[in-house]
């Protein structure tokens, strides 16, 4: 019988435990990877800033319009069936990057493989809930685990494309990515680990179980009725603007800094620690201070982190920024995760995952856009500026409604 962790309510066996940590390190891992090498193979064929910025939205368009209903299965379906299928296509989709040398090509492929990757993520916060009792506690330590892959993974990568070149550098990202689907064989069939399998799928109704649903999507949306989950939803996009500006013009200012891929890789395990030490003080800091202000503090000083890059003149102040950057997003993931979770209740965790993903697709598409156009119009310095500026105005605007609203402050707590 699998060892469990002692010492909290409700423990959670070490097999289930890996098995979540490692879907979550290992899909969060090839976006790291891809935030290195897909800005370098795009970047040789020369696009456009308002081009570049439209194969970075792209890979959030699939996810916007279908993360819900990837809840919804979860929810009907079991997490780890749509596990096992979205980290088997995680993994082989980089297998053919290196072949795409028109742009379009590139927009479409980063349309699925956004997809698959962000269920792996949706899927593992999704079972935090399912399997882990929706825990701040386990959520750190989701969000810690996820961060010890960057300490090899993108700077493998970037090395991997300095001196090897594109197609090794998008096969070792694929084999990265297949560890995901290994983690996924390791989940019990259901959550309770009592043995019971998963709700079946033959007879006729099969394939109309896999097919959107407008229940889900009216449930989904039905909790927007609460205004924490509408905070907490909207903080996380919030969140996922400071990612999109990371894993696209953030890489490009640094290109045209004469960085190199190697150097660009190496950025990762400071943004590794910096996220591995603040998200296991999460639990500890969340005894003292309500999660809504930590995490509208923490996530606002990450995007104006990320947003003051072009003032960053040196190679140390850039990894000084991304320490702290990250640790900012690392403070603030786990409640992110578990505040939503328990606002949905136990029915609809994968729902309100889903609805979650969904406003992060939103600001992922729309950040790199508007970024693109603003490079466009004032130069892509200024882009850099005028999206913290905007960013700040959003976060200050929040911070005066939790004010005036002490009692959602107090909602969510362990």
């Amino acid at each position: 019988m699998d060892k469990t962790v002692s010492g909290i309510d409700d423990p959670v066996s070490i097999r289930t435990q890996f098995a979540v940590y490692g879907i979550g390190t290992f899909n969060t891992s090839v976006f790291q990877i891809g935030a290195v090498i897909i800005p370098l193979h795009a970047y040789t064929m020369n696009p456009s800033p308002f081009m570049f910025g439209l194969v970075f939205a792209a890979a959030h368009v699939l996810p916007l319009l279908f993360s819900i209903h990837a809840g919804g299965l979860m929810d009907r379906l079991g997490a780890r069936r749509v596990m096992l299928w979205c980290t088997l296509a995680t993994a082989l989709l980089p297998l053919i990057y290196p072949a795409t040398v028109w742009i379009w090509a590139l927009i479409v492929l980063q349309a699925f493989l956004g997809f698959f990757e962000t269920l792996g993520w949706l899927g593992a916060q999704t079972m935090i809930g399912q399997y882990m009792h929706g825990k701040t506690l386990y959520a750190g330590r989701l969000s810690f685990a996820i961060r010890i892959s960057q300490f090899i993974a993108p700077p493998m990568a970037g090395v991997t494309w300095d001196y090897f070149g594109t197609w090794p550098a998008f096969i070792l990202m694929g084999i990265w990515a297949a560890g995901g689907y290994f983690c996924a064989l390791l989940l019990p069939h259901h959550p309770s680990e009592s043995g019971r399998g998963e709700p079946t799928m033959s007879g006729r109704g099969r394939f109309g179980r896999l097919m959107p649903r407008a229940s889900d999507y009216i449930t989904a949306f039905g909790l927007l009725a609460s205004p924490a989950i509408v905070l907490i939803v909207i903080l996380g996009a919030l969140m996922h603007t400071g990612n999109a500006v990371q894993g696209s013009f953030y890489v490009a200012w640094l290109k045209e800094m004469g960085i190199a891929g190697t150097a660009i890789g190496l950025l990762a395990p400071a943004s590794a620690i910096g996220a591995a030490i603040f998200s296991l003080m999460t639990a500890w800091l969340h005894r003292y201070i309500s999660g809504f202000w930590i995490v509208l503090v923490s996530l606002w000083l990450g995007v104006v982190l990320i947003c003051i890059t072009p003032l960053l003149g040196t190679y140390l102040l850039l990894q000084i920024a991304m320490f702290l950057r990250s640790g900012m997003n690392g403070l603030a993931q786990p409640l992110v995760i578990t505040l939503v979770l328990r606002g949905a209740g136990r029915n609809n965790q994968g729902k309100a995952v889903g609805l979650r993903g969904t406003a992060n697709r939103v600001a992922s598409v729309i950040s790199p856009l508007a970024m693109g156009a603003i490079a466009e119009l004032a130069g892509l310095e200024m882009a850099f500026y005028i999206i913290g500026i905007i960013v700040s105005a959003v976060m200050a605007w929040l911070a005066i409604y939790l004010w005036r609203n002490p009692a959602i402050a107090s909602e969510g707590e362990d």
